[in-house]
């Protein structure tokens, strides 16, 4: 039989021993915790724009509202974007009430970097609601190099790639950033894109862009928000493509855009 002197031995013990696993396990939790935190992000980026231009088509030619949420864990990012119409615009891709969202994108992606390269793998949901449009779905793999001009090309399911180039340039306060993209479609994409028959890969669209980011203070810097002025300019080359769409009897909307916008974003 144990005496009161060997209980508490063992009650001291025992309370010892919980103390230390609890320490152990606080600061195993405290290490994963802090682990993750620096392994874990999210950015809220919110655009405003003259009009909504989606690879060369004029899709709302009215300014929208385009916001966008995402959360990052190491290389992989889950995300959400809307495209908001804000004025009534049922002729051109517009729900006939502002503000309502005609376009809702669900998005994954896994980034890899090593040295000056960089591979992605994503796909994206499209959702189109109050429009009567069926949801369409896309996998695309991209690879883009980490040197002068920056650039990328990017391979989508439904259409043969997107080139770009783009380099930014610190002026002042300012950073530029120039860029450069290519569109390229295949016969398939082309003809569900925009009804007309091609006979081989051609060039789709183009876009050239400059992205102006604006300085908020040291404060705002620190918390990571950063405020973006965009400028684009996207046509349709002059090439048989653009010409049998404007043939058609109702031809999607092939015109040259200016389009340009503001955007503030916070990453956390």
């Amino acid at each position: 039989m144990w005496n009161r002197r060997t209980k508490s031995g063992l009650f001291l013990i025992t309370l010892m021993s919980i103390f230390l696993t609890t320490m152990a396990s606080n600061r195993v939790s405290a290490q994963l915790l802090s682990k993750i935190h620096e392994d874990l992000s999210a950015s809220v980026t919110l655009d405003t724009n003259t009009n909504y231009i989606f690879r060369g088509v004029t899709v709302v030619d009215d300014p929208v509202f385009q916001p966008d949420v995402s959360i990052t864990f190491k290389d992989l990012t889950l995300g959400i974007w809307w495209n908001v119409c804000l004025s009534e615009a049922i002729d051109q891709g517009g729900v006939g009430t502002a503000p309502a969202a005609n376009e809702i994108d669900y998005y994954i992606d896994y980034t890899y970097e090593y040295k000056i390269i960089s591979a992605s793998l994503g796909w994206i949901y499209y959702e189109f609601p109050h429009t009567g449009l069926p949801d369409t779905q896309e996998v695309y793999f991209g690879l883009g190099l980490n040197f002068p001009l920056n650039p990328s090309v990017t391979m989508y399911w439904d259409i043969d790639g997107l080139f770009s180039v783009s380099q930014d340039i610190d002026i002042a306060s300012l950073t530029l950033t120039p860029s450069l993209g290519l569109g390229l479609s295949n016969p398939e994409h082309s003809s569900y894109y925009a009804g007309v028959d091609m006979d081989s890969t051609h060039v789709m669209d183009m876009n050239l862009g400059l992205n102006v980011g604006v300085p908020l203070g040291r404060f705002m810097e620190k918390v990571g928000a950063t405020m973006n002025l965009h400028l684009n300019y996207s046509f349709f080359p002059g090439t048989g493509f653009r010409q049998q769409i404007e043939r058609q009897p109702k031809p999607i909307n092939t015109r040259d855009a200016f389009y340009m916008g503001l955007g503030f974003s916070l990453n956390v």
